[in-house]
Formats: C-alpha cells, structure tokens, sequence
C-alpha cells in the first residue's frame, strides 16, 4: 500500500494514527483528500500480517477508490435499513474480501482453513468470503 499506491496515484498517503487520537476507529478513509488513516496498533498488525489489519487496509482501500468524489453516508441510516448499493461499509468489506481472496483461489482450495493460510485473512473474512461466492454461485 506505502510503495505501489503512491506511483499510481499521486497525492495518495497513508497516514499512521496514534490511539489516543483515533479511538475505537481502526482505520479511516478520506477519498476526497486521498488519505488512509490506520491506527498504530492496526498499522502494525497489517506490517506483520495480521489477517484482521490486512482486512481493514484493505476495507479502507475500498473506500478510497470505490467512494472517491461522492459522500459517504456513515451514520444517515442503519445498515440494516440500506440496500448493497447504499451501503459503504458492505461495498467497501466485499472490496477487501475480493482483493484478498480472489475467486480462483477460494475455488481451488475452498475451505476457511486454507484460504487464512493461502491469503493471509482472518477466518471470519475467508467464512463470509466463502458464503457470499457460495450464494452466487462462483464457486
């Protein structure tokens, strides 16, 4: 994310927050301004592969491409009351889902315990990443 982003889009940064100052938020996106915000600990875990911070990277990726020049409805409604296409949070977690399993690979190996080894995620991302292709019928 530090090397490749920033030689494709200019302007992009990553910036490294300390607790203190994000809270609860484990990362955060700003499309309009190009910036990824990870928490300290976050960041760290996503340096050391760790599943759950490679996941929010990711997520936080999602944002910045997928909701670039469009506002982003964090709190208007509930998720439950938002259609997929409404809804930034789920846009944004199939994203990160997609780019760190891709379907060929949860294909060929199809099951939660391969796919934490083979993609680096966590089992709850390869569970719901296994579910959704299942549902759709890609694998």
């Amino acid at each position: 994310m530090e090397k490749i982003i920033p030689s494709l889009w200019e302007g992009f940064s990553l910036v490294v927050g300390e607790m203190g100052e994000m809270g609860s938020a484990h990362g955060l996106a700003f499309p309009e301004k190009g910036e990824i915000w990870l928490r300290e600990d976050v960041y760290e875990g996503y340096l050391a592969g760790q599943g759950r911070d490679r996941f929010t990277a990711a997520h936080e990726l999602g944002h910045l491409l997928l909701h670039n020049n469009i506002g982003m409805a964090r709190s208007i409604k509930s998720p439950t009351e938002l259609k997929p296409y409404e809804n930034s949070e789920w846009q944004a977690n199939t994203f990160a889902g997609a780019l760190l399993i891709p379907v060929e690979t949860a294909r060929r190996l199809g099951n939660e315990v391969d796919l934490v080894d083979a993609c680096g995620v966590s089992f709850d991302a390869a569970r719901v990443r296994l579910a959704q292709l299942r549902r759709n019928r890609k694998i």
